[in-house]
């Protein structure tokens, strides 16, 4: 692959580690988080404890990380897909915490990031062949 064929790093490839690294963060030095919110109810039901969604946090971080550094397009797309389906059970774990479905700012938030992350993860191999 050519240098040219290597598309720079996108603000939304920025934005969505910076995202999973203050997640990990966060999760990972604190452990009262599911308790002080009911719209983590249903995360806490698939992962217990906050220290697993920081581990995958830093895991999605670091897989983007690494693919922006070796600028390797392959790794790039892995880590928005990964990121993707994470964004999507956040989203779907608000849409649902309430024990029903109930529109709510984390769902539209975390939908947002999910279907950004999706659409970056298309634009990441996409090549102009036009020279």
């Amino acid at each position: 692959m050519e240098s040219s064929d290597i598309r720079k790093a996108t603000v939304v490839e920025i934005l969505i580690t910076y995202i999973s690294l203050g997640w990990s963060f966060v999760m990972l030095t604190n452990d009262d988080i599911f308790d002080k919110s009911e719209n983590f109810n249903k995360l806490q039901s698939l992962v217990q404890t906050e220290w697993v969604v920081g581990v995958v946090c830093l895991f999605l971080a670091i897989v983007k990380i690494y693919g922006m550094v070796l600028k390797n397009n392959k790794i790039r797309w892995l880590g928005l897909i990964l990121s993707t389906f994470f964004w999507i059970i956040v989203s779907s774990t608000f849409l649902l915490s309430a024990g029903k479905f109930m529109i709510n700012t984390g769902f539209v938030v975390y939908s947002g990031l999910a279907v950004m992350c999706l659409w970056t993860s298309k634009e990441v191999n996409k090549i102009d062949r036009a020279e």
